[in-house]
């Protein structure tokens, strides 16, 4: 099957975990941060963001002068809704390519909901949480995916929820995100996310 993009439902779920800022700062780690959750760099820190609202946690105009004078950036803050735009394109697009990069089992593919889940999982968690046990195994049963032919009996219906379950419990700080990624997961499927993440 030819590569899939994000879409309206992935990037909508990303934006409203994200946050939205047209200025710098600090995300919750302090690291500078802008637009929805772009990352300027790891090389400094400033005050960390505990509230989910950038604008707690804002750089002043000199802090952001000084950080992209010391970058080399050709912008600074604030920056322009198009630029917001086009770190969110980029940012996705490798999140969306390892996604694009699994190897699913044979005759399988995602739906776009699957795919959109997936990828605001990698987008917040980085390339590594699709080499993890339980992603994996939720990656290599057949009933999961919607190309999978054959009714599903209870079991496997039973089994295919708590699969999702433990793939997206991952980081115990964002449990509202993962379960809200593991319901996108589920949309038009036999199957439910009925045990949220962090429950099994």
């Amino acid at each position: 099957m030819a590569n899939q993009s994000l879409g309206s439902g992935g990037a909508d779920l990303i934006k409203s975990h994200e946050g939205f800022s047209l200025k710098f700062y600090g995300d919750p780690y302090g690291y500078p941060t802008v637009g929805w959750g772009h990352l300027i760099t790891k090389t400094k820190t400033y005050t960390k963001n505990t509230t989910g609202n950038p604008n707690d946690s804002l750089l002043t105009q000199a802090q952001a002068n000084a950080l992209s004078t010391s970058l080399g950036l050709n912008y600074t803050s604030p920056i322009s809704q198009s630029q917001a735009n086009t770190f969110f394109t980029n940012d996705t697009a490798s999140a969306v390519a390892a996604v694009n990069n699994l190897t699913l089992p044979k005759g399988m593919y995602f739906s776009q909901s699957q795919f959109d889940a997936l990828v605001s999982l990698v987008f917040n968690g980085g390339a590594g949480v699709l080499n993890t046990n339980d992603v994996k195994k939720l990656l290599e049963y057949n009933q999961v995916y919607p190309s999978f032919y054959g009714p599903l009996s209870n079991d496997e219906i039973d089994q295919c929820s708590k699969l999702v379950s433990k793939a997206f419990s991952y980081d115990r700080n964002l449990q509202r995100r993962r379960n809200e990624e593991a319901t996108l997961f589920c949309k038009g499927q036999w199957y439910t996310h009925k045990y949220p993440v962090y429950t099994l």
